[in-house]
């Protein structure tokens, strides 16, 4: 299930409802240098957004999140301080809603650092006007990331029909928009996720067009169809070229917490050998998502820590 599916339709109660720990120790055995390469996105704390959680769900007992109380939960809880966060979960669109995420984030000595949008925009509409619009609603957008203070902002392509892919067209909208953000220092980034982005060569070629250093790529290791390690690494590899974050997530999880959808280790490993040094960002998404989000989130840090470099 993709993030604009539970948007759309609500996601299915949950098998086993998520279990929060309420350990308040950090990761203090991650040094700092690797600590600044490892993030989390609120998408993985959906359940405690009312916004976000699975419809028929009740609310914590420990109390819900905000965008404005999430960051100093994710330092206090995990000791991670580059946090992203989700359109869904904004509870006011004006800037100084926006400022005061960024205040917030400063005040727990972290900072935001991308802006996952979903909506109903699409950038690949073959109506001009429609697709202006669209244009014009991701660059509201993209004042909002300014605003928190975020350098970096998805933007999904928008969809249609298989043969009504012009990557030209899908193109330009995603020209306009890094222009827009050299002139607030935000980067308009592409992500193997939804619509015609869903297909990673769609979206190399569409990096490959837009051909401006102010367009780069995210990397979701979930967001593909393969069904073996060695195809899912050729898939994502083909994204190093472009690669400004990665969203590191994990899918299905068991009983024991565990994550069982794939061994993320080998690509660490490969995308550090690509000459990455940005950012991973944790995330966890599927219908069968850790019981405890907060141990699988440190768990995922030691491991993403062991395998990065801290140069």
């Amino acid at each position: 299930m993709n993030r604009r599916t539970f948007l759309q339709h609500g996601s299915r109660v949950l098998a086993a409802m998520p279990l929060y720990s309420l350990a308040k120790t950090a990761v203090q055995s991650i040094p700092a240098a690797a600590l600044n390469r490892i993030g989390i996105t609120t998408v993985c704390f959906r359940e405690r957004f009312p916004a976000t959680r699975s419809k028929g769900a009740t609310a914590p007992p420990d109390g819900d999140l905000t965008l404005l109380t999430a960051p100093k939960f994710i330092a206090d809880q995990l000791g991670l301080h580059n946090v992203e966060i989700w359109s869904a979960q904004f509870a006011d669109m004006s800037l100084d809603y926006c400022r005061q995420i960024k205040s917030a984030a400063a005040a727990a000595g972290s900072r935001i650092i991308d802006i996952q949008v979903d909506g109903s925009e699409n950038l690949s509409d073959p109506d001009a006007s429609k697709r202006a619009a669209s244009i014009v609603t991701i660059k509201q957008w993209m004042d909002r990331a300014a605003a928190v203070g975020a350098p970096r902002m998805r933007a999904n392509t928008g969809g249609g029909p298989a043969a009504a892919w012009d990557v030209n067209r899908t193109a330009d909208s995603f020209r306009q928009l890094a222009e827009y953000g050299k002139t607030i220092d935000v980067k308009i980034l592409i992500e193997n996720h939804v619509g015609y982005s869903a297909d990673i060569d769609k979206v190399v070629q569409l990096a490959k067009a837009v051909n401006d250093p102010n367009c780069r790529v995210i990397s979701d290791w979930g967001n593909t169809p393969s069904t073996s390690a060695a195809d899912r690494l050729a898939g994502l590899s083909k994204l190093f070229p472009y690669l400004e974050l990665v969203s590191a997530k994990e899918l299905d999880f068991d009983d024991q917490n565990h994550h069982v959808s794939y061994d993320i280790v080998p690509l660490i490993k490969a995308t550090e050998a690509s000459g990455f040094r940005g950012i991973y960002s944790i995330e966890f998404y599927s219908n069968r998502p850790p019981r405890d989000v907060v141990a699988a989130a440190k768990d995922m840090a030691q491991t993403i820590a062991a395998n990065i470099s801290r140069a």
